[in-house]
């Protein structure tokens, strides 16, 4: 063996510990002969081998909004990558191996025996953490591979994982754990110089050949909404503002009891954040047929009032139950032109909405005809022709397909299910009263499984993200695009297809009933008072409400251009980084959020437009240049994370390797994303 070289993996979550397992497997195909001697050190500054959002000392209430047999760390025969697969079980596999092999019992091993044995050999290369059964007793009882596990599960798999790794490393491969906060990396001749503070502030230093940097979701600079909004706060000691975040890392405590708060936003982080003021301040809830959704909540008495708003006014559609992992939504119309292949940039609008809505259609009458054949009056297959030759517009569609109809109350309504609150309300009794009944609905709709036609509309139009996101990756997309058709496609598929899981709109139905919840209207508009907050709708004649505390519960997504993590920025003003830009239909480049990459490689585009010799980046921060990066890998699906893991690791072992005068025999990956 000749000289060590050294590789950095800045991040500890998920996406880290797949991309030490990339690098070990690349490194694992050299022969013994070639091999330098590679330190690796993988640095987190909150868990290393779980993150910060999977972080496993956090409350077991907060929970994936991903199925357990859908999640995994590990690559498969689909995965189409230049590396070797290397089997490991998915996190439901996982949780009950460990359980089987600590309290075996008729279920466990019935489970167990039907997990492929290349996933069970994997399992057996590592330990469990001892007392891990234990502490997820309960939950581990009640698994189900449609289960949403807590977060904190997902990161005792992602510990696991880590550890698997470390003990299949070949000899030569040395790993390091550092917990503590990358600030800086600095080209000291050729070599990468890692500026680190710990928790405690001290600051240290790191060299390296190569870095790759997978820190996951990262902070922005304020708005010009919340610097105005600060410096109100700020004189106002009597206001109590919760800055958008990661709601188990937000200051909730300053939410005072009993009193009316304003939450904005109605998506995910709204579900954690009424969770944490629920549950999580002693509140619980009990199963009560007579009860909407079937639950009663009954309130400790710390709860808040929330009242809450966004700009549809109505929270995300629940989960469907299948009672096992989604089905793969046909989209028929979609593909075939996807699979022809389209002219860049992009015509989101004009060419795949069209034909994204006809796919919607098809799978409500395809479902509609299976349950209830009756509710058509012509063929299928003549309803089929309709839909094809129809322009693909809501409206022209839903007038090709009434003839098949026999019943008007059967008829696909999309224009209301994209924009449900877009109807007159006398007043925000009304609205409230209409939100609930929304919910209910919805959730009957989901109880309906794989049997209910809006659903299957819906779930359609939600798929259909990925492979227009995949289509238009690494400059698909024109500025206008991004901003219009392709954004919105997001929006709304976000709505219909990552939704919570069904037990959080049944208790928030519980808490509607409790007088905790209560719904203000769409489109809100806030200003600060004399008496605090005020915020209004656009949509509901005198909603009005004024409250000394507001919750913005979202997250914002990571803007390289105005991030205001330290890392990004230095790396921004040595000229190592820079934003993706795309152009505008008049020629003009328009900057995205995202970081600019190399798509064969993951190398940084610097600012004069070359690559950066050392440094990569993927996850997150890129997922406005790669697309689909932020879903957690689904087995048998060729994700986008363990592609991107793969040809970004092997990109940093080639440099490592050249780094240690090493010829690298490692191939080079696919320049395709």
């Amino acid at each position: 063996m000749s000289a060590t070289s050294a590789i950095a993996l800045v991040g500890g979550g998920p996406r880290g510990v797949s991309l030490l397992e990339r690098l070990v497997s690349a490194l694992a195909e050299l022969p013994a002969s070639d091999r330098t001697l590679v330190d690796v050190y993988l640095i987190d500054d909150v868990e290393v081998g779980a993150g910060r959002v999977w972080r496993t000392d956090q409350t077991r209430e907060l929970c994936m909004n991903t199925l357990a047999d859908a999640v995994t760390l590990f690559t498969d025969d689909s995965v189409q990558m230049a590396g070797t697969v290397r089997p490991g079980p998915t996190l439901y596999e996982w949780a009950l191996l460990a359980a089987h092999a600590v309290e075996p019992d008729d279920r466990t091993a019935a489970i167990v025996a039907g997990v492929p044995a290349a996933r069970r050999a994997g399992f057996g290369e590592a330990p469990v953490r001892k007392g891990f059964v234990a502490d997820y007793r309960d939950e581990l009882a009640a698994l189900r591979p449609e289960s949403h596990p807590s977060r904190s599960l997902y990161g005792e798999y992602i510990a696991w994982a880590l550890a698997q790794v470390v003990r299949v490393a070949p000899e030569g491969v040395r790993v390091h754990l550092r917990t503590g906060r990358v600030t800086a990396i600095v080209d000291r001749g050729g070599r990468q110089e890692l500026q680190i503070t710990d928790a405690e502030g001290a600051a240290s230093l790191l060299i390296v050949d190569a870095v790759i940097l997978a820190t996951g979701w990262l902070g922005n600079l304020p708005t010009a909404e919340e610097t105005a909004l600060a410096a109100s706060v700020s004189a106002r000691p009597d206001l109590v503002w919760v800055k958008p975040g990661n709601p188990v890392d937000q200051d909730l405590s300053r939410v005072p009891a009993g009193e009316d708060v304003i939450i904005r936003g109605l998506g995910m982080g709204f579900f954690d954040t009424v969770t944490l003021l629920t549950i999580g301040r002693g509140g619980r809830f009990v199963t009560d047929a007579a009860s909407p959704g079937g639950l009663r909540y009954e309130a400790s008495g710390a709860e808040p009032i929330l009242w809450a708003t966004s700009p549809r006014g109505v929270p995300y559609r629940a989960k469907t139950l299948y009672g096992s992992l989604p089905p793969r939504a046909p989209q028929r119309h979609l593909r075939a032109l996807l699979d022809a292949g389209v002219a860049r940039p992009i015509d989101v609008e004009g060419l795949l909405w069209p034909a994204i809505r006809k796919d919607a259609f098809e799978a409500y009458y395809e479902t509609l005809h299976r349950v209830r054949p009756e509710a058509l009056t012509g063929s299928l297959d003549d309803l089929r022709e309709a839909i094809a030759a129809d322009a693909g517009d809501a409206d022209t569609l839903a007038a090709a397909v009434a003839p098949f109809v026999a019943n008007s109350s059967d008829l696909f309504d999309l224009s209301a299910a994209l924009d449900p609150s877009n109807r007159s309300f006398a007043d925000p009794e009304e609205f409230d009263t209409w939100v609930a009944a929304f919910l209910a609905d919805d959730l009957r709709e989901a109880e309906r499984g794989a049997d209910s036609p809006l659903k299957a509309a819906l779930w359609s139009i939600g798929s259909a993200r990925q492979p227009v996101s995949l289509a238009g990756a690494f400059g698909g997309f024109d500025a206008a695009t991004r901003r219009g058709a392709f954004g919105r496609l997001l929006s709304i598929g976000g709505m219909f297809g990552s939704g919570p899981p069904a037990f959080r709109n049944r208790q928030l139905l519980a808490l509607h009933a409790a007088g905790i919840v209560r719904f203000l209207g769409p489109r809100p508009q806030l200003s600060i008072t004399d008496d605090g907050f005020h915020v209004t709708s656009a949509r509901v004649p005198d909603a009005d409400l004024t409250a000394r505390t507001l919750i913005d519960a979202w997250m914002h997504m990571h803007d390289a251009g105005s991030s205001a993590d330290p890392l990004v920025r230095s790396l921004t003003d040595a000229g190592r980084l820079r934003v993706f830009q795309v152009a505008d239909s008049d020629g003009q480049l328009g900057a995205t959020g995202g970081i600019d990459i190399d798509p064969a490689t993951g190398l940084l585009v610097r600012a004069d437009g070359t690559l950066d010799p050392a440094v990569h980046a993927a996850g997150i921060p890129v997922d406005e240049v790669v697309h689909d990066t932020i879903i957690s890998p689904m087995p048998g699906t060729n994700p986008t994370m363990l592609r991107e893991t793969d040809r970004v690791a092997r990109s940093a072992v080639r440099i490592a390797l050249h780094a240690a005068s090493v010829s690298p025999t490692v191939p080079l990956a696919r320049s395709s994303a």
